[in-house]
């Protein structure tokens, strides 16, 4: 088939254009092993090779910590003066580009978050195709998430095969097509075949709280709350708020939580609706598998593995999930 190819070695080149576009990120091997999403500076080679990073990209879009409102006694609450900067998301495999999906239908809905609407739109995906491992969970069960990007690069021998999917693509590949070659190849399938799957609309039956798998679950737990950190999809937060010294200023701080964590579940008076870790399970469950609040019916799972390969105690919903689901991943 007729297909716009880039070889290996011009690579580089494209980075170094993309850097003229803004800050470029892509995935970076740490001298303690661990690969992150961090900043592609000039000399710094991407690690393409590696299947999953520590986190997520939800870090530039959602910032772990943030503020959200400024309070002062003249003006009242006021959004808080961002200056957003271009930025590019290099190698995203087809899973994280599906988590980016989910956070878009949470905070770009029908009333925009003002934080993400401004950071989303100033920022380029360019994905990159990728081979499962024992921990992914894609090729189980396909997501009815989007897998989207304006750009991605489908692994052949010698190169990519460069494919476009939105008009700020369009250019890119325009800008750049003194390194691209139109030629004839023999395209492999890629990951993304597993996503934009139809949703399904089967009516699953409500979840027993009384199964003691959530309770062996629960004993196992150390509570640490890294299943939900490294997830692509795990969007639930805490607000907070601060008054400042002068007694007439104060901050609305937006933190990530875990719905893992006790007090995440602690409402007004010291209730909680999730008492003990077992039912927080349960509640991850349901979010996770069956969907939450206005994307009721979406999983949210999109197989990326991480919950599995940093959990210290070795647990894995995905047994349970397949058992209560019929298929879940």
């Amino acid at each position: 088939m007729a297909a716009t190819f880039i070889a290996t070695h011009n690579l580089e080149i494209l980075l170094d254009h993309l850097r003229q576009h803004g800050d470029l990120y892509g995935p970076v091997r740490g001298d303690d092993g661990a690969v992150r999403f961090a900043p592609l500076l000039p000399g710094t080679a991407p690690d393409l090779a590696a299947l999953r990073t520590l986190l997520p990209a939800k870090k530039y879009l959602l910032h772990p910590c943030e503020t959200i409102l400024n309070f002062t006694a003249d003006a009242g609450y006021q959004l808080p003066i961002e200056v957003v900067s271009p930025s590019i998301l290099f190698g995203l495999h087809p899973c994280d580009l599906a988590g980016i999906s989910y956070l878009d239908q949470l905070f770009l809905g029908d009333e925009p978050d003002p934080l993400y609407a401004a950071r989303r739109s100033s920022l380029t995906l360019i994905g990159i195709s990728c081979t499962p491992d024992d921990y992914c969970t894609c090729y189980r069960t396909p997501s009815p998430l989007a897998a989207q990007s304006d750009l991605f690069l489908q692994s052949v021998d010698g190169g990519f095969v460069v494919t476009s999917g939105s008009p700020r693509g369009d250019e890119l590949v325009e800008s750049v097509k003194n390194i691209l070659v139109e030629c004839d190849l023999s395209v492999p399938e890629d990951t993304r075949r597993f996503f934009c799957a139809p949703l399904s609309q089967r009516h699953l039956p409500e979840t027993d709280e009384t199964d003691p798998e959530w309770q062996e679950l629960a004993d196992g737990c150390l509570g640490c709350g890294a299943c939900s950190v490294c997830c692509p999809t795990c969007a639930c937060f805490d607000v907070l708020e601060f008054g400042g010294l002068d007694d007439v200023s104060a901050l609305r701080v937006r933190r990530w939580d875990n719905c893992l964590f006790k007090s995440h579940s602690q409402v007004a008076g010291g209730v909680s609706f999730c008492k003990d870790r077992a039912e927080r399970f349960r509640y991850r469950y349901r979010h996770k598998y069956r969907g939450f609040g206005a994307l009721e019916g979406v999983p949210a799972c999109v197989g990326c593995g991480r919950c599995r390969v940093v959990c210290p105690a070795g647990l894995d919903l995905r047994p349970l999930a397949e058992r209560l689901d019929g298929g879940a991943p």
